[in-house]
């Protein structure tokens, strides 16, 4: 029986997968974060996914919704390794068709999604975007290399603007990600920043991931802490400085 176990931390991933493997499954880690690898499961879909709760719970439940909206991943049955009993609850009630159990009971849990996959699996209805974006009334919002006929409904978008409360950062390669993120290091201080990328499975996607993103933040002090899907084509990151890195000035 084949498991992909996902975990934000790629190193616990591949320990929890180990484990697995000595209860006599074919598991195996995510080696991804966000959507990059959803292809590969859509090609190749596994008897279950395990995403660990244990730790920072709300990027399980984030990539848990993305492949339950996805048609060629969304019948993958999916089981949650239980950590904090709020934030599970939380969970339970966005994927009540999922399995859940405690690390003990993992195994048990796994066979019993594998053998009854949701014949109709639960797709959550996401906020709107202006949720999602956390777009406060009477904010301003910039919006940068975004589209033709972008639009968020009942939001003012003032294209090119940079000094707006939220900006809206639209980037399509790595390298205009760079390139843009050195001129906002100092701005995401005081504003809100998102950043804005193709999806994988959208067929004008470029080189940008989560992963990627986060990468060239890191020098610059910067984190992305907070993805979420904005459209069929475009996901979003919430970029701002890093915790020590405000403490410093």
């Amino acid at each position: 029986m084949r498991v992909v176990v996902v975990h934000r931390e790629a190193a616990e991933a591949v320990e929890l997968a180990a484990r697995l493997r000595r209860d006599g499954f074919d598991a195996e880690p995510y080696r991804y974060q966000g959507t990059k690898g959803f292809r590969e499961l859509r090609a190749n879909p596994p008897h279950a996914i395990l995403i660990d709760l244990m730790r920072l719970p709300s990027y399980g439940r984030a990539l848990a919704v993305l492949l339950r909206e996805g048609k060629g991943t969304r019948s993958i049955p999916l089981v949650f390794l239980e950590g904090d009993p709020e934030k599970t609850k939380k969970v339970k009630e966005t994927l009540p068709d999922a399995g859940f159990a405690t690390l003990p009971r993992i195994g048990a849990a796994l066979r019993r999604a594998a053998a009854r996959p949701p014949s109709q699996p639960v797709v959550p209805e996401g906020p709107p975007v202006v949720v999602k974006l956390r777009l406060r009334e009477g904010a301003s919002v910039g919006v940068l290399g975004a589209p033709e006929g972008f639009a968020i409904g009942g939001i003012e978008l003032q294209r090119g603007r940079r000094d707006a409360d939220v900006v809206l950062l639209f980037v399509r390669t790595v390298a205009m990600l760079a390139r843009e993120l050195r001129g906002f290091a100092e701005l995401a201080k005081s504003r809100s920043l998102w950043v804005l990328w193709q999806k994988q499975a959208s067929k004008s996607a470029g080189d940008v991931t989560f992963a990627r993103i986060n990468e060239l933040c890191a020098p610059l002090g910067l984190v992305g802490y907070k993805a979420c899907a904005v459209d069929a084509t475009w996901s979003a990151v919430a970029v701002a400085r890093r915790k020590q890195s405000r403490a410093r000035k």
